[in-house]
């Protein structure tokens, strides 16, 4: 099931159709594979591409579906500033957001995490980044689990996978990541707008990135796991980029833990950089951020096992989800109201609502 208009499904690549037909494919699937009006060819599922699966009727989860970078997300943060605060000091404020926060390939930060802080952050998120200091507790009303993942399992990350990350922390990576300084020219619905705190001329700082080398490390070890896994459960994959295990197989399972620990630290890292954006910040200006919202990433651990999976690309929710839990009437506003504030690289996006979202919806 593709969401579009004429348009966008006559520009759309043609293999997005074909990857679409894969995902659709895949044994256990609950109902249909769906696509976003911005879908585009991407690595087994189509990028904006969501499929459930149902652990019950051999349902199972991908991890060529969720990805590399497992949990990849973003966050806007509200400044209190309009554009004319923000104007005289563009450039200053510009070369120290630069300084402060590391990007890049193989970029490095200022925290070290030793092994027992590094099972800390693997287990507690965001919520672990708050009590070290490196983030308010605020913020955890209003970000996806409130922060913390639960069922994370550091058990199931690698040696090498936490090794690349001890130095990671705090840091926006390369690719498509960044933080960036943005002005809210148009408000396409009030009363959304006013629930999120959003104001014409507002300045917005939005972070987008992700769980950096760990969630990287993650999904190419699981993806060479899930190939053999695949062909002795007896699934005929149509594209190798589709490896997939049974849920309730024993590799699908240390999957979820290990990528539930991904989200975690990807819930970490996107606090300590909006820490260190509001430090900045509060070298120019006296106004406390505070956070608008947080798109949720990566919808698959979040669900009992023995209950619908979801596999997922890029940073889309599970459609499916917020149809049940929010009822259908939601989505479109949902999504008018996201595409706007993420629209760099999103035309339409579902999220996980919170507390402020859901009040929103």
């Amino acid at each position: 099931m593709i969401y579009a208009g004429e348009g966008l499904v006559r520009e759309m690549d043609e293999k997005v159709y074909e990857q679409t037909v894969n995902v659709a494919s895949l044994p256990g699937i609950v109902k249909a594979a769906y696509v976003m009006p911005d879908a585009h060819w991407g690595y087994g599922f189509p990028i904006g591409g969501v499929a459930a699966f149902d652990a019950d009727e051999g349902g199972v989860v991908s991890a060529g579906g969720v990805g590399f970078d497992v949990s990849c997300g973003v966050r806007t943060m509200l400044s209190h500033l309009k554009v004319s605060q923000i104007a005289p000091v563009q450039k200053e404020l510009a070369d120290s957001l630069f300084q402060q926060i590391p990007a890049g390939l193989g970029s490095k930060g200022a925290i070290t995490l030793d092994h027992v802080e590094m099972e800390a952050m693997l287990k507690g998120g965001a919520r672990w980044a708050v009590e070290r200091g490196w983030g308010e507790t605020r913020d955890l009303e209003r970000i996806e689990e409130h922060g913390e993942m639960v069922g994370a399992e550091p058990s199931c990350v690698s040696d090498r996978a936490k090794e690349r990350q001890r130095r990671e922390m705090g840091t926006l990576g390369s690719g498509n990541h960044y933080l960036e300084v943005q002005a809210i020219s148009e408000v396409f619905d009030k009363e959304a707008a006013g629930c999120f705190g959003l104001e014409p001329d507002e300045v917005v700082v939005t972070i987008h990135c992700g769980s950096r080398g760990l969630g990287h490390q993650i999904g190419t070890e699981f993806l060479r796991e899930m190939l053999p896994a695949a062909a002795a459960a007896g699934i005929s994959l149509p594209d190798r980029e589709l490896a997939c295990a049974p849920i309730k197989a024993n590799v699908g399972q240390r999957y979820l833990g290990a990528m539930r620990a991904a989200i975690n630290c990807a819930l970490a890292n996107r606090e300590i950089i909006g820490h260190y954006a509001r430090r900045v910040f509060s070298h120019f200006f006296p106004m406390p951020i505070s956070i608008c919202c947080s798109m949720y990433p990566t919808t698959p651990a979040r669900l009992n096992p023995t209950r619908p999976m979801v596999a997922t690309a890029a940073n889309f929710s599970c459609i499916e989800k917020v149809r049940r839990e929010h009822s259908v009437q939601t989505i479109p506003t949902c999504r008018r109201l996201c595409a706007r504030l993420v629209s760099p690289f999103s035309s339409a996006v579902a999220w996980e609502p919170g507390l402020t979202c859901s009040q929103a919806a």
